[in-house]
């Protein structure tokens, strides 16, 4: 492995600057003060990690490392098992990361921070909180805890929005198989017969005859949409925006709204809990919600928190945040109980994220039927109107 480094002379009068072959952090250092160099920063140099690792290799990942530390396992004996045991390479090369780091000085929350596309800043501020308060063990396992939570609530989250945009592509192929192949048969059938066509039937005809001739402009238009939309979305008044206009579309958004507060309400108890204190875990918790929106009004209520407003008043000002988050909120705090009461309210919303995806399926689903149906009608009623008047285009 090659390590860039940094080190003074004897005198720490000069600078030295420089690249060295080495097996291991360790052994760098020791090469360095062979040399008579003191090292004052030394690197391993290594291809950048990119990608995200999935959350159950990371739920894993903190689990064996729980039982590693219950067992006794030293810290830096710990993290190169689990380097060697580690099935994603993103992760694996973390842990060989981390453990380099751990083995030259540096504290774990700190070497994990090296590394924010795999431990996120409520794993770090909790190792920070257990390094401080010795029960390593018990927030790790608490780590994975949540993280499972987390995991098993975004793939409600996705199948609630599976769903519908599975109903919109149903819909869109079966108004496009229709324009582009069916209409077209009858319109030339109407036209070799030399019928008088009925209004709807003409409007249907010219429809068709619009979408055939401009398909591609059509689907450019879309796509421009599309990208006009992602690229909005990436500005902080787009992105509240249209985030806050999904929180307000019918089915869906209370399914969505209800999901980040659980997240909101699960992530801060989490924290609370290990001992992060208020305005840290406020600020932890700020980009587990996934929404512009949620984020900006909790931003303002950290601000309230920071001024030395209690949570529960702070974000009874704040509309996005749900009634029932507000007023157990104050009952823990009155009672100096907030993780408990926050972990309550996680598992209410949790369940009502539940029955909330199991409606959405039921509504849909006649909801598809009904569309579908019309559709079919509508189109049926169209193309066969001019038949009725079948033998008078038979005589002509």
């Amino acid at each position: 492995m090659r390590f860039l480094y940094e080190a003074t002379d004897e005198r720490g009068e000069r600078v030295y600057r420089g690249s060295l072959e080495a097996e291991s952090l360790r052994e760098a250092r020791r090469r360095l003060r062979e040399m008579g160099l003191y090292p004052l920063r030394v690197e391993r140099v290594r291809r950048p990690i990119r990608g995200r690792v999935p959350l159950p290799e990371l739920v894993l990942f903190m689990e064996e490392f729980a039982t590693l530390v219950g067992a006794g396992v030293p810290v830096v004996q710990a993290l190169h098992t689990l380097s060697l045991e580690a099935r994603h390479p993103v992760l694996k090369e973390a842990a060989r990361g981390v453990r380099e780091r751990v083995e030259a000085g540096e504290g774990l929350a700190q070497a994990m921070g090296h590394y924010p596309e795999v431990f996120p800043p409520l794993v770090r501020a909790l190792v920070a909180a257990a390094e401080v308060g010795g029960a390593l063990e018990v927030v790790l396992r608490r780590i994975a805890e949540y993280l499972d939570k987390s995991h098993d609530l975004r793939e409600k989250v996705r199948t609630a929005l599976l769903y519908p945009s599975f109903v919109v592509t149903v819909l869109v192929l079966v108004v496009s198989v229709l324009l582009i192949f069916v209409i077209p048969v009858f319109a030339r059938l109407y036209g070799a017969a030399g019928a008088e066509l009925p209004w709807p039937t003409r409007l249907l005809i010219g429809t068709s005859l619009f979408v055939r001739h401009n398909g591609i402009w059509l689907l450019l238009a879309f796509l421009g949409l599309y990208l006009f939309l992602r690229q909005f979305h990436q500005t902080p008044g787009g992105a509240r925006l249209l985030d806050g206009f999904i929180l307000r579309l019918p089915l869906v958004g209370p399914v969505l709204h209800r999901a980040a507060m659980a997240r909101f309400a699960r992530t801060l108890a989490t924290l609370y809990e290990g001992g992060v204190l208020i305005t840290q875990a406020l600020e932890a918790t700020r980009d587990t919600l996934g929404n512009a929106a949620l984020a900006e009004a909790l931003d303002r209520v950290l601000e309230r928190v920071v001024r030395g407003e209690s949570l529960s008043a702070a974000m009874a000002r704040e509309p996005l945040f749900l009634p029932i988050l507000v007023r157990l909120a104050l009952v823990g705090e009155e009672a100096g109980d907030l993780d408990r009461m926050l972990y309550q309210v996680a598992f209410h919303l949790e369940r009502e994220v539940d029955y909330g995806v199991k409606r959405l399926s039921s509504s849909i689903e006649p909801i598809l039927t009904v569309v579908l149906g019309g559709i079919i009608l509508v189109v049926a009623l169209a193309l066969y109107l001019p038949l009725f008047d079948l033998s008078r285009i038979l005589r002509r």
